[in-house]
């Protein structure tokens, strides 16, 4: 089933008419708590420390309160600021206002003032409620009223509702969130979104009359809405807590106790601090998570506390919480379910087309919960409330929620962190979600934060109490899941996350914190000869550290097949000494590195054949590298691979300086295979190509074959075969060059629309190589004057791909990995020119990225996985 079936067969596109799907949504919040009054007057509707409120004394006083705020000129359209301690008369504040019609603006009086002030200036409040203990404080435009005196003068007003008239797409709240400018940004919620939401919680995860809900959140948090306004709704009961008591996590346990509260929601950071408060036995408690990432470590402990646990999920913007799961033990993937009665989520690609199923892309929310957008930021709406193509509604818009997931278990959606936690060290796009999800998988983590510090990444744990701290075993374990730069050089324990009003982890107040790096795993051992000290400064000023050890690992450290061809050139440049690359992955440490550097030349390995990663009981697989020479690009794939699949690269002859390259690929492909044989591997071989390395691996298959040797598998990473224009001469040639000019034009054309930057970055690049290609050989300006060892090998060996024939093979089906972005053109793009030469057919397989990047994070992990698939198929056929 696709996507987009198992989406809308599970959620009825929505329509103009919510009535099909919600009998009451068309009656206003006010309509529906009045109703509730009227029906249990005496029931207990609220709790606060001594304070005992019933519907009938709730829902008079907001009436009251409603009619005496129309006095004060608020009706409807005004936007009213409600700055408040958390009491009755705090709620008796919101429903007031919204029973006026107006819309109100939550305003946290602990925030910063600076805070508030905007945010009263920014919604161009006309007034602001409060009290005499922030009379005063707050500067705005807005006219002060103070709860004293509404509470003085409010009882001479009737307690029938005011007569207004409302409608379902009234602004009921304004909500400020961060903003990623530094200055937060107000989210405009309707009546018909608050309604479509609760009654949605009604029917899952459900309230009933017997119900006693813990209404702890600030009301600037719109979580605080469900606690607030759901109970109202269902004839339940409210037990508000005020500031300290909702801070202080013994004294929320002994509140649950005590008041016998049935259901709470809280983030995932104040339900480990209860679990930690001397909670003792099972509760008859429904818990409500969501607002971070539900670990399913903290889901278990949770659920054998706890009735039932439902994870939630949902941005302001689209009314507090859009989807919903009910945990359970067995659940081996923790989701975040699937969207409540008129909403829906879309997993979709940059395009706004779905993807498929498991296919990771960005969460967009539909529906009718979708706010307004945001109060004036008509440029932010453009971009994050946007037409909804998948609705049959006029005008229907959906929310782009910045969120990465993808559709799992038939349908549930899997949340895997924020777009914006995607960081850039040192050229590598890292998700930081992923790495923080893969590491609470450890044992003895009970939670952790990722952080990029200093061009590295910082984990920030918090450990199980009496767990053994392991930092080593963790980073072992993280690198069979994660490639290299994804996994953190450094740890730093903390007793627990500092917390943001929200409940949310504090990463910016975390960062600040300054912790000492003296916990770190990396035990600095300092150089000890001027040689060390050497290689170590230019490790470090490649690799962005401070300070480099004669024991700390390339790769840990961050180390790329990019780096290590600039620190080689820096030390060949400075000290003279001449190493291959491939000797980066046993001399992986200064101090192995400069014992390399003491050999005399005759004694440094400049094997063909490389091992990438030796160790395995798999059969290994062989891959062959193209003209940039760099063995080590094919790390990444070692290390993104099965931990038990050994792989080989070959490197060419002639690297060292001094040893000629080969003059013909047919004598390259013996002696690769010779080097191949000398290892006495077992028959049947897994070969690779990486772009001219390809042609290579296809005439060792060749050759392999004629020996009767058995190839199983034979893999093309982006090669293009064709080569037969090297063999045309006179007229035909010309003609060949005059019929492609057309085609190759729509090409660029049609690339520089789709990938305008890269295609100019290419397009740029080939123009200059051709200028002064050109320009050395009309004498306008002089060749190079000193020629590197990868220069000449070059030129040998596109001079021996000018002289081979291909030959069409029978060795076995050939695996054409072909990038999704091509930046140049190919006259064969479908096959890339192997279709003569495959007599036993072609297997195609489309992976991210150019010639260039697909190889490279983030595409990299992909395309091993793909990779490890293959070979396991091909090996065991």
């Amino acid at each position: 089933m696709s996507q987009r079936q198992a989406l809308h067969e599970r959620n009825p596109s929505p329509t103009s008419d919510y009535r099909l799907s919600h009998p009451l949504d068309l009656r206003s919040l006010q309509e529906l708590i009045h109703e509730k009054a009227l029906l249990y007057p005496d029931k207990v509707v609220l709790r606060f420390r001594d304070h005992v409120i019933t519907y009938n004394k709730l829902n008079n006083s907001a009436n009251q309160f409603a009619r005496l705020l129309a006095d004060y000129g608020i009706r409807k359209g005004a936007i009213v600021g409600l700055a408040l301690d958390r009491s009755p008369e705090m709620l008796y504040c919101l429903l007031a206002i919204v029973k006026a019609g107006a819309t109100y603006l939550p305003l946290d009086p602990e925030y910063p003032q600076a805070r508030i002030e905007f945010m009263l200036q920014d919604a161009d409040a006309s007034h602001l409620i409060t009290s005499d203990k922030y009379s005063g404080k707050f500067q705005s435009k807005a006219r002060e009223i103070l709860m004293e005196d509404l509470l003085r003068q409010s009882p001479q007003y009737n307690v029938t509702p005011p007569e207004v008239n409302i409608s379902m797409n009234d602004v009921v709240y304004i909500l400020y969130t961060s903003g990623s400018t530094g200055q937060p940004k107000g989210v405009q919620i309707t009546q018909l979104g608050l309604v479509n939401f609760l009654v949605g919680m009604l029917k899952a995860p459900g309230l009933a009359m017997h119900d006693k809900v813990l209404a702890l959140t600030t009301i600037s948090f719109d979580i605080s809405g469900l606690e607030l306004y759901l109970p109202l709704i269902a004839g339940a009961e409210i037990i508000l807590t005020d500031v300290q008591t909702s801070r202080d996590t013994r004294q929320l346990m002994e509140t649950v106790r005590q008041q016998g509260i049935t259901v709470m929601q809280a983030t995932p950071a104040t339900w480990r601090m209860m679990l930690e408060s001397a909670w003792e036995g099972r509760l008859p408690l429904k818990a409500l998570i969501g607002g971070e990432a539900l670990s399913k470590k903290l889901a278990e402990r949770l659920l054998e506390k706890c009735d039932s646990l439902w994870n939630m999920y949902g941005p302001t913007e689209t009314t507090v919480w859009a989807t919903l799961k009910k945990i359970n033990l067995d659940d081996e993937i923790i989701t975040v379910g699937r969207p409540i009665d008129n909403m829906f989520a879309y997993i979709l690609d940059s395009q706004l087309r779905p993807v498929p199923d498991g296919t990771v892309g960005e969460i967009f929310i539909g529906g009718a919960g979708v706010g307004k957008g945001y109060l004036n930021r008509p440029e932010l709406n453009k971009e994050r409330f946007i037409h909804d193509p998948f609705s049959d509604s006029p005008g229907a818009l959906m929310y782009k929620t910045g969120d990465l997931g993808r559709i799992v278990n038939d349908g549930e959606i899997q949340c895997l962190g924020r777009m914006d936690h995607q960081v850039k060290i040192r050229g590598y796009r890292i998700e930081l979600g992923e790495v923080e999800y893969t590491l609470g998988q450890q044992k003895g983590i009970k939670d952790v934060v990722v952080l990029p510090k200093d061009e590295r990444l910082v984990a920030y744990v918090v450990q199980e109490d009496g767990a053994s701290i392991n930092f080593a075993e963790w980073q072992q374990i993280l690198r069979k899941t994660l490639p290299e730069y994804m996994v953190p050089s450094n740890f730093v324990l903390l007793p627990q996350f500092p917390l943001s009003p929200n409940g949310k982890v504090d990463r910016n107040a975390l960062d600040a914190m300054g912790m000492e790096m003296e916990k770190a795993s990396r035990i600095y051992v300092p150089p000890r000869t001027e040689q060390e000290k050497l290689v170590a400064g230019i490790w470090g000023d490649y690799l962005h550290v401070d300070k480099v050890g004669i024991k700390d690992d390339f790769f840990e450290l961050g180390g790329t097949s990019i780096v290590a061809m600039q620190i080689m050139a820096r030390i060949e440049r400075e000290m003279g000494k001449r190493l291959p690359l491939a000797s980066l992955f046993t001399a992986n440490t200064v101090e192995k590195l400069t014992t390399e550097m003491e050999l005399d030349d005759q004694s440094i390995s400049w094997d063909l054949l490389v091992p990438v990663k030796p160790t395995g009981n798999k059969p290994p697989i062989f891959i062959v590298n193209g003209l940039d020479m760099n063995v080590l690009l094919f790390n990444n794939i070692a290390r993104n691979m099965d931990p038990d699949q050994p792989v080989y690269g070959f490197q060419p002859r002639g690297l060292n300086g001094l040893d000629e390259p080969f003059e013909t690929l047919e004598d390259m492909a013996a002696e690769y295979i010779a080097a191949l044989l000398e290892k006495e591997f077992a028959d049947g071989y897994a070969l690779a190509g990486y772009s001219y390395g390809g042609v290579v691996a296809y005439e060792m298959a060749r050759q392999l074959q004629a020996m009767g040797k058995k190839v199983k598998m034979l893999a093309m990473f982006d090669t293009y075969a064709y080569n037969k224009g090297h063999f045309e001469t006179g007229l035909p040639r010309y003609i060949r060059k005059i019929k492609r000019q057309f085609p190759k034009f729509l090409f660029i054309s049609h690339s520089l629309i789709h990938n305008p930057g890269e295609t100019l970055r290419y397009q740029q690049a080939f123009f200059v190589r051709k200028y002064n290609e050109f320009a050395v050989y009309m004498g306008i300006q002089r060749p190079p004057e000193t020629e590197s060892a990868e220069d000449r090998i070059n030129e040998k060996y596109e001079l021996a791909y000018s002289k081979y024939h291909m030959q069409p093979s029978d060795a076995c089906i050939i695996d054409l990995f072909r990038v999704n972005i091509r930046l140049y053109y190919l006259d064969d793009p479908d096959f890339l020119g192997w279709k003569p030469y495959a007599l036993k057919g072609i297997e195609v397989h489309d992976v991210k990225g150019n010639h260039k990047t697909f190889l490279m994070p983030p595409n990299d992990k992909d395309f091993a996985i793909l990779l490890q698939q293959l070979v396991d198929k091909r090996l065991s056929e």
